[in-house]
């Protein structure tokens, strides 16, 4: 018989050299360690041997499936193939990885053609795991918004897949709710390894070094965890940041409709507030909004910043204490309702000695609200973070 014309290509190249110099257990467990990669590969299980093979082919409903399992015969076929599979490790392998062998030519070619056959099993068996599949269902309109929900469908991805179905969720983005994703980011970022993550960062980067597209920022900003943010490209990091302080420097909120009339990208920028690299330019335009004669200007500023000031510095800066006691004193009611925000932190009032609520003890005092035009309803037509 010749091996070269039986056995599966693969099979051949891997055990070739070895049958050549009569290095005949050495090609059996050769053709072995091949069809353990091809085992690992197809069913997305990591480990080796009969624990390999009980992960894969074992259960009630296997990773891999050799058929329907839908008859008694069928289920018996799949547990056949399981069985052989185990005795291959357990009787084949194993002693020759761990003792002496000295394999004849006829029983090389007799294991050799069982590997064959084993393989040609495995090719043919179905993984109830498809990345498209999953996919679907994390862009699903049904996707429940919720950690569990969100763990429960990575446990489902095969180790090996994860990475993929990150990347293929990314490349899906336009279809995406990234209110609803970011719980799906959450579970898979947990289960990554580090180079997966690493990998996965990159991936991100290279997308913001490149793109203009307004809605590809804000996938990113709210479909991953604001931890994320310090681990991407720095230069990805800076040429979007610079991105979100011009749209800040162009902002405008319009009083009485409620409603953003410029600027929407960079209100973005809170859902990274804490993790910016351009921290100093960032709070800069907000300020000079808060200070400008616009009132759409100031309106912007109060309306979507500085409600996080208290989280990004441990004083309130010199400048932002200027801008409120200003305005607290001219009796603009939005600068004192900013103090009162500041008043409470993590649902516990601060003491009147704190630093967010000293310096305007004062002022407050003698706070009279001035008259200001009535608001309407809003009507926002571009999205806005909260």
């Amino acid at each position: 018989m010749n091996l070269e014309t039986t056995l599966e290509p693969r099979l051949w190249n891997v055990v070739r050299d070895s049958l050549e110099v009569r290095k005949y257990t050495t090609a059996i467990l050769d053709a072995i360690h091949l069809l353990t990669d091809v085992i690992r590969e197809r069913s997305g299980v990591e480990g080796d041997g009969v624990a390999l093979i009980g992960a894969a082919f074992g259960g009630i409903n296997p990773k891999l499936k050799v058929n329907r399992l839908q008859t008694e015969s069928e289920q018996n076929v799949q547990r056949g193939i399981e069985a052989m599979l185990r005795g291959l490790y357990q009787a084949i392998r194993n002693p020759r990885s761990h003792d002496a062998y000295q394999d004849s030519e006829r029983d090389t070619k007799a294991l050799l053609l069982f590997v064959d056959y084993l393989l040609r099993m495995v090719d043919r068996s179905g993984s109830p795991f498809s990345i498209s599949a999953l996919v679907a269902r994390v862009l699903d309109p049904d996707f429940v918004p919720s950690d569990r929900y969100a763990s429960l469908l990575v446990a489902e991805i095969p180790q090996k897949k994860r990475l993929a179905t990150c990347k293929d969720v990314f490349t899906r983005r336009n279809e995406a709710n990234g209110e609803k994703v970011k719980y799906f980011f959450s579970a898979v970022l947990a289960q990554l390894s580090s180079d997966e993550s690493a990998e996965l960062c990159a991936f991100i980067s290279h997308e913001l070094r490149e793109t203009n597209d307004d809605n590809t920022i804000r996938f990113v900003l709210t479909a991953f965890p604001p931890s994320l943010w310090p681990r991407l490209d720095e230069m990805a990091r800076l040429r979007i940041e610079n991105k979100l302080i011009a749209a800040v420097r162009g902002g405008k909120y319009e009083g009485y409709s409620e409603r953003c009339t410029a600027g929407v990208l960079g209100t973005w920028a809170t859902t990274i507030i804490r993790e910016l690299t351009l921290k100093d330019e960032f709070w800069r335009a907000v300020f000079d909004k808060l200070q400008s004669s616009d009132p759409e200007d100031r309106a912007y500023a109060l309306e979507y910043f500085t409600n996080w000031a208290h989280l990004c510095f441990e004083h309130p800066p010199a400048r932002l204490v200027r801008l409120v006691k200003e305005g607290i004193t001219a009796g603009n009611k939005k600068f004192k309702q900013l103090v009162d925000r500041w008043r409470y932190h993590d649902f516990v009032e601060r003491t009147p000695e704190d630093p967010w609520l000293r310096p305007f003890a004062a002022v407050l005092k003698n706070f009279t609200e001035a008259p200001e035009t009535p608001s309407h309803f809003r009507n926002d037509s571009d999205p806005i973070p909260f």
